[in-house]
């Protein structure tokens, strides 16, 4: 597959030479072979990004907001323009099913552009009368910024992170994971086409490395950071050293709870195509599913049967439905767990192995039964094809489960009792919930809670994020002190 400029890098808003002379393979999960090589961005390309950024910061956030938006609109419309080519790269680079990757690519691409209209009518500058005096409130830009996206959807990233940070006066320096380094090319490429001013915009595709020099970095003044919660607590530490501004999108391992009432008909299919979803590859994924007791065997089976029915093969087919990891190292984590949970009395209802006759990165889709909570298994984030299965005898002990997690992004309920289910969705901490359903809405405001992160992206909310508040006196009222 073509790649624009692959010879180069995008730092700056504008394609240039890279600093070092090292190749990066590019190996797709499907096969497990190089596809390609492309220049591997350094520290010192790093640099360039973060001294351009600094240098364009100031004329970038003077422009008005309308001018900004005329730039990110160009932008975003070049990207509009790749959608087809950015679901080819993300199923050949990623293993992303073609299928999954279309209908989260055309989400992506109607949440940029509802950014770009929210944009247009947001408060950025709006007057208050109050008691003590009348006062302007400005959302301004906060600086230079690093956003840190990850493989499982850096063009949803795009639209609810760096779309709306650059639309309010930051300018910015993208990181993708090495599993992204083509579709880096891609959004640099409408990138480019958009024209934005010198230093506004950089796109890298680098290593840990990288990562961690723009995090610890004193002249940039925010990080968006999209990932595990581990690394997200090192970069929190590294913000939290100059006082820097986060927002922080991190694991979960949120519950389905299918009540004893559930139209199963309906939940059944509804949580095997989630379980399905980029192989579990995803933040949001319900991998601790609650059953009620009555019901257990029933939704156990059903789910064999619908996770069994599944389609395993190549990511680029339209046929398949269960695609790749998208490295070795989620297929090796994976196993171990599977492997650990099965030695503490967990038993394989359907899955755990890695399929014959197909090379790359495959693990079957893999359902645990006699799963107690406190098993790691049922504690930690995966990332993968793991799925556990835990009893519960009421509602009250189907809340208490899926609450006893240090995490809180997302959770679900499948009821046919409207005012149960509401009762369940404000007592589950969590940043999103979903009734009847298991994917939130992303033109809500996103985020979790505990180890989830902070902060929000999507909607009105997600687009003051990479904004500091400020308050002007404009007058001070009678009697008011001075």
């Amino acid at each position: 597959m073509n790649v624009p400029h692959a010879n180069e890098l995008f730092i700056g808003s504008r394609w240039v030479a890279p600093q070092g002379s090292e190749l990066a393979d590019v190996v797709a999960p499907f096969g497990g072979r190089v596809i390609r090589q492309l220049p591997r961005p350094t520290v010192d390309d790093a640099k360039l990004a973060v001294a351009q950024a600094q240098e364009a910061f100031g004329a970038w956030a003077d422009l008005t907001h309308d001018a900004r938006g005329e730039i990110v609109t160009r932008f975003c419309g070049a990207l509009d323009k790749r959608l087809d080519e950015i679901v080819r790269v993300w199923a050949l680079e990623a293993g992303m099913p073609f299928r999954n990757g279309d209908e989260l690519t055309k989400a992506a691409s109607d949440l940029w552009n509802r950014a770009l209209d929210e944009s247009r009518t947001a408060p950025w500058i709006e007057t208050r009368e109050t008691s003590m005096g009348r006062i302007e409130v400005r959302q301004e830009p906060i600086g230079p910024t690093v956003g840190i996206v990850a493989f499982n959807g850096p063009h949803m990233q795009f639209a609810l992170a760096i779309i709306p940070g650059l639309l309010a006066g930051n300018t910015m320096i993208i990181k993708l994971p090495p599993e992204c380094r083509m579709l880096g090319y891609l959004f640099a490429d409408a990138a480019a086409e958009a024209d934005f001013p010198p230093g506004v915009l950089s796109i890298l595709a680098g290593d840990a490395d990288v990562s961690q020099y723009l995090v610890e970095h004193p002249g940039i003044a925010a990080v968006h950071f999209t990932g595990g919660t581990e690394v997200g607590m090192s970069v929190m530490h590294a913000c939290a050293d100059r006082v820097a501004n986060l927002v922080l999108e991190l694991g979960g391992k949120s519950a389905a709870i299918v009540a004893a009432d559930a139209d199963l008909d309906l939940a059944v299919p509804a949580l095997v195509d989630a379980m399905a979803l980029y192989s579990g590859q995803i933040c949001v994924a319900m991998t601790r599913l609650l059953v009620a007791r009555e019901i257990h065997d029933e939704v156990v089976d059903r789910l064999v049967a619908g996770l069994e029915a599944l389609t395993m093969g190549d990511p680029a087919n339209l046929d398949t439905t269960w695609g790749p990891l998208a490295a070795p190292r989620f297929l090796d984590r994976a196993e171990n767990y599977i492997e650990r949970a099965v030695a503490g009395g967990a038993t394989i209802a359907t899955g755990g192995a890695r399929p014959s006759g197909l090379e790359g990165y495959f693990l079957e889709p893999t359902l645990l039964t006699n799963v107690n909570n406190d098993m790691e298994a049922a504690q930690n984030e995966i990332f993968g094809p793991v799925f556990c299965v835990i009893p519960f005898d009421n509602l009250d002990e189907a809340v208490a489960i899926a609450n006893d997690s240090r995490y809180g992004l997302s959770g679900s309920v499948f009821t046919t009792d409207e005012q149960a289910g509401l009762d369940v969705a404000r007592r589950v901490r969590s940043g999103v919930f979903i009734i009847n359903g298991t994917f939130p809405c992303l033109a809500a405001p996103f985020g979790g809670v505990k180890q989830s992160g902070f902060g929000r992206e999507g909607g009105p909310e997600g687009l003051f994020a990479l904004t500091q508040t400020k308050s002007i006196t404009l007058s001070v009222a009678a009697g008011a002190t001075a």
